[in-house]
């Protein structure tokens, strides 16, 4: 009985989880995040890489979810404090925070 509930329990939750990956990703509105990410071209560049300020690092290619996350901590000021991006990020809505880093995720990344 335990290895039963066990394998409808693991059944249920992987489901769940696969549902809402889809959820999340269906949500999203690469072109919106493109317009969002204007602003962010000034200092990033229009491809999400610059060459003209270092320090400042490139977006194009970075994975998704990391970039959710260190908008996010910008946005709330938590864990990630620079005055630039945070008050860049303190605006953005939820959608807008995933939008924009559906964007940057799927351009290429700068070659090397």
């Amino acid at each position: 009985m335990n290895k039963l509930y066990f394998a409808i329990s693991s059944a249920i939750l992987l489901a769940a989880a696969c549902l809402n990956t889809t959820a999340r990703a269906q949500s999203v509105d690469i072109s919106k995040g493109r317009q969002k990410a204007e602003v962010c071209m000034a200092c990033h560049g229009p491809d999400g890489f610059t060459t003209a300020a270092p320090g400042i690092p490139h977006l194009a290619g970075q994975d998704r979810d990391y970039l959710i996350k260190a908008l996010t901590a910008y946005r709330i000021g938590e864990s990630r404090t620079d005055e630039t991006m945070t008050a860049m990020a303190k605006p953005l809505t939820d959608a807008d925070v995933q939008n924009i880093a559906a964007f940057f995720s799927t351009l290429p990344p700068p070659r090397q």
